[in-house]
């Protein structure tokens, strides 16, 4: 027993190895850096806590966090609804070619490059030559300015987030919706109950593993969000889409103020972990048949 554990924990020591030097060294280094400030020089000086109090009593850090938590929002769920939807449709399908067929397509653009899908978007948006304004224009409706509005920009990503998620998500409920044993929708229908009532008592009880998943993935996922953001607006206009990575970003490569962005890196940590967590234990439920 003793050498088949020995044998487990060195197959396990190189994802152990690289998880430790990827991740939980910048942690560390994040969590030691938000107590130093730069100075002229490039030496650091201990200032304790006093870089939290700057960074959380800042307007326009906590403009940034509103603005991710409004993107957020109009993403996670709409994104969660339409990937079951998607899922449930395609498990319908008998035939498993087309099955494969349309899933794959619904997983393509979770394997394009967020940038490159942000360029292709930003050009769909665009005010003047943008597809979806032409489209506006053939119904005989006003163009709209997608990404230089402030009441549309952060809509107008959250599209784009969802566009770009929707296959993944797709793609993992449908593998648990072939692993439900077809014995309970049998039961079920002999004992009289109509599609609606097995979706409610077999199917969504059954995914709630999945369902939590997806949704803490995508929780991280929008919360963290960048790429798309900095390739369309730049955080534009005047703030309103600026997420809080973009801050961060900003803070440490283009004012160099390193332990600022320290802060704010260890504040997207502690929130994230806390939200993680206070989901997995409100939404995780057991399940037996």
């Amino acid at each position: 027993m003793d050498r088949q554990r020995r044998a487990g924990l060195l197959f396990v020591l190189p994802a152990v190895v690289y998880f430790g030097c990827v991740f939980l060294v910048p942690l560390i280094e994040s969590v030691l850096g938000s107590f130093y400030r730069s100075v002229p020089g490039g030496a650091s000086q201990f200032v304790g806590t006093r870089l939290y109090v700057k960074v959380l009593t800042d307007p326009t850090f906590w403009q940034a966090v509103g603005n991710t938590v409004s993107l957020l929002v109009m993403s996670v769920p709409l994104t969660v609804v339409l990937a079951l939807a998607v899922a449930l449709g395609l498990h319908r399908l008998q035939r498993l070619r087309w099955r494969s067929a349309w899933a794959a397509m619904y997983f393509l653009p979770f394997a394009v490059s967020l940038v490159a899908a942000a360029l292709i978007w930003q050009w769909i948006y665009d005010p003047v030559y943008g597809a979806l304004n032409h489209f506006l224009g053939a119904l005989r409706l006003p163009p709209l300015k997608w990404l230089q509005s402030l009441d549309l920009v952060r809509p107008s990503l959250a599209l784009v987030n969802v566009w770009a998620r929707l296959g993944f998500d797709t793609v993992i409920f449908l593998a648990a919706l072939q692993a439900i044993p077809a014995e309970f929708y049998e039961a079920a229908a002999i004992d009289g109950a109509g599609p609606v009532q097995a979706l409610r008592r077999i199917t969504l009880p059954l995914l709630n593993p999945q369902i939590v998943m997806v949704a803490i993935l995508e929780l991280i996922f929008n919360f963290k969000i960048f790429d798309t953001v900095y390739a369309t607006t730049q955080g534009g206009p005047a703030g309103a889409s600026q997420t809080v990575i973009m801050l961060l970003y900003d803070t440490a490569f283009k004012y160099f103020r390193l332990g600022d962005a320290s802060v704010m890196a260890v504040f997207v940590f502690v929130s994230l972990l806390l939200v993680t967590l206070l989901q997995w234990r409100l939404f995780r439920r057991q399940v037996e048949y």
